[in-house]
């Protein structure tokens, strides 16, 4: 199989049976990309997701750029993303016009409410697989959970606490 034939089946796949939005397409990510096909390391795999985040945009489409552009060039970013996002572009067109034509029937308002909890299982599926591949310590540690707090309770919008964190990087770490 041809590297854009492959890089273009995995993130098709991805796309077609990920579920649960970009962090919940992390581990589905990982897998095809460290697992099966050996593209990345897990180290370098957790690096792309920090690097992703800098950014705007879900995490799954840019993680899809990376890898597709670590691969195979800018071609095989081309491919990554179109293949990533074509079942859901697909999909959501016609899912969008079912759930306006039948939002008010009571078992369609069940299957919204009963798949709520799997998204939040599945980001949960996420930080455990990913906390332990990251660097842990205890300044690490306290670094992640006064951004959480930052974030969560203060309300700050994530791209600050991205952006402190890579300046105490740059003064910490060097």
């Amino acid at each position: 199989m041809s590297l854009y034939l492959s890089i273009f089946s995995s993130f098709l796949k991805i796309g077609t049976f990920g579920y649960g939005g970009g962090p919940a397409l992390i581990p589905l990510i990982e897998k095809e990309a460290v697992y099966q096909h050996h593209w990345l390391t897990s180290e370098e795999f957790v690096d792309t997701i920090a690097m992703a985040n800098t950014l705007p945009g879900p995490i799954s489409t840019k993680l899809a750029l990376c890898i597709g552009l670590k691969v195979g060039g800018a071609a095989g970013a081309t491919v990554a993303i179109t293949a990533m996002l074509l079942p859901s572009t697909v999909l959501i067109i016609i899912l969008s016009m079912l759930y306006y034509r039948y939002r008010n029937l009571t078992s369609v308002q069940g299957i919204i409410r009963g798949v709520r909890p799997v998204v939040i299982a599945l980001l949960m599926v996420t930080v455990a697989h990913l906390a332990p591949k990251s660097v842990f310590t205890w300044d690490t540690f306290i670094i992640a959970l006064v951004s959480f707090v930052v974030v969560f309770y203060l309300n700050i919008h994530p791209i600050f606490t991205i952006i402190a964190a890579g300046i105490i990087g740059i003064l910490f770490y060097r």
